[in-house]
Order: structure tokens, then sequence, then C-alpha cells
């Protein structure tokens, strides 16, 4: 079965990593939908409904393409605690945003219902402090052929540390090179792009007409 374009990307990296450690929570079916790279500890952004350290950038959401009808029910990431590397209760939101000429639209099409989010600590470090990889299991949805932002942001209330967003590795080229990274203060707002570098994510679930 043909994958969707850009998924056949570093499925030996970020994939590997991921999956294979967990790769008893994959559904027998399970294909790689969308995959960015690998969260390698190159450089991360705040993405944190209470970050302290960092203003400006409080949600970040990177851009992903479709090329047909599919039905989603993982998606894994990678990310990090700053400034002690200390690791909090995993509270994260996901959210899909469509994009409409190139702009994501404010309010999110899809508020992605998380079952579970598995959080393993990785043997990579930045800042002497580890990366963190997750799981994040969901109950099956389905998106259909276009172009997308999707939004990671932790909430690390009543802990000191904030939680960045681990980018890819700078020499790791998706397909589509014209795939940005958006970013806002909070809800409501506009997004806004001029940063560099890819977020770390992959999406996984299969082309929905293969669904039961």
């Amino acid at each position: 079965m043909q994958l969707l374009q850009p998924c056949m990307i570093l499925l030996t990296g970020f994939v590997s990593s991921l999956i294979g450690v967990n790769y008893s929570l994959l559904p027998v079916q399970a294909e790689v939908i969308f995959a960015s790279g690998e969260g390698n500890g190159s450089f991360g952004l705040l993405s944190d409904f209470d970050g302290k350290y960092f203003s400006g950038q409080q949600q970040i959401g990177h851009e992903f393409t479709l090329k047909e009808l599919v039905e989603i029910d993982q998606i894994h990431w990678s990310g990090q605690y700053f400034p002690d590397g200390k690791p909090s209760d995993a509270k994260f939101s996901l959210r899909i945003f469509k994009i409409v000429e190139g702009t994501p639209e404010i309010t999110p099409k899809i508020d992605v219902n998380l079952t579970e989010v598995r959080q393993t600590q990785t043997n990579i470090e930045r800042f002497s402090h580890p990366v963190f990889n997750y799981v994040g299991l969901v109950i099956p949805f389905r998106l259909e052929a276009g172009r997308y932002l999707l939004s990671i942001v932790n909430n690390t209330q009543g802990n000191s540390d904030d939680w960045l967003w681990m980018t890819t590795d700078p020499k790791t080229q998706l397909l589509g090179g014209d795939l940005k990274i958006f970013f806002r203060d909070q809800d409501g707002m506009a997004w806004k792009s001029g940063l560099t570098g890819k977020m770390s994510f992959t999406i996984l679930g299969k082309p929905a007409s293969n669904s039961n």
C-alpha cells in the first residue's frame, strides 16, 4: 500500500525510536501518515500555556499536508523541560487548524481527544538535560486532504520548568520544503510566522478507505 507523501521520511529515525520501543501500542494497520523528522535535541521552542521564561511564542504549530482522507489514531513528538530539566506530568493539548491561503485559522478545526500520553526519557541531551519522547494515543478521527497546522502545547502550571517542543536536525529536509512554523501568545490571536526549523512529530493512522 502506498503511503501518503511526505510520510516516507526518516522511518529509521524518529519512527524507529518512538515506535520501536512502543510497538505494542500500535494498531495492527497503523501507517505513517506524516513524519517531519527526529527530535534530536538540537533546539527547542517554548510551547507551554504556563511558560515563564520566554515571551511571544507561548503556542507553537507546524504545517503538514494530506493527499487523501485519513483516519488518525496516534501522534508522536519529542520535547524537553527548561531550565532545570525536571519532567512533570504530561498535560498536553493537541489541536489541528485548517490553513487557508497560507494562514492558519484562529479557531481549531479539531481538538484532538487524547486517551493517553506516554512520556519516555531518551539518551539524547541538550544543556545536560534529557529529551523526552511522547506517544499520544487518540480517539480516532478523520481528516480530509488539505493543508493543516498541528499545534502541541503543554501546561506546566505548578512546576518550576517550562516545556520546549524539540525541532528536528537542521539537515533533515521535508519533501514539501515550504512548510512553516507558526506561533502566537494565546488562544484567539492570529498565528504568525518567521521562525526557522521544523518541529518533530509523526502522525499515524491509515487511509480512510482502509477503515473498518
